[in-house]
């Protein structure tokens, strides 16, 4: 049974439940100050739509230095880039945003871990990686 996209497994009768609680715990987090304060921010910066695409393009910049295989001179190059978007990076509704992002990062570390610390799964392939 297919239901707007998403996979219902009927064999399994733990899955309905599963995806109840899953919806109950978004649904929390959804309505946390930090959640609520992160969609504000994030709506007042793309309000500013050059400041926006500025903010978006430094972020894709980053991301591919992250990302990249070559880490030689990593750390250069990641203060060039920030040096070269400084004026984006100090604007207040950037530091709002990017601070508003932290906390929900925060909280959703709270909430991966949390599941993560019960369910045992092994990982130890990674370690190899």
């Amino acid at each position: 049974m297919m239901n707007e996209g998403k996979l219902s497994i009927p064999f399994f009768p733990d899955t309905e439940d599963i995806c109840q609680s899953t919806k109950q715990l978004t649904n929390m987090v959804c309505h946390t100050e930090d959640y609520k304060c992160y969609q504000k921010d994030l709506a007042v910066l793309k309000a500013q739509e050059e400041l926006y695409h500025k903010f978006k393009e430094f972020r894709g910049k980053s991301l591919h230095l992250q990302l990249e295989r070559e880490q030689e001179q990593y750390f250069e190059r990641m203060e060039s880039l920030h040096s070269e978007y400084k004026d984006v990076l100090t604007e207040p509704v950037v530091v709002d945003f990017l601070s508003a992002e932290q906390r929900m990062c925060k909280l959703m570390r709270i909430v991966y871990d949390g599941i993560a610390e019960d369910i045992k799964l092994d990982l130890s392939y990674m370690d190899e990686v």
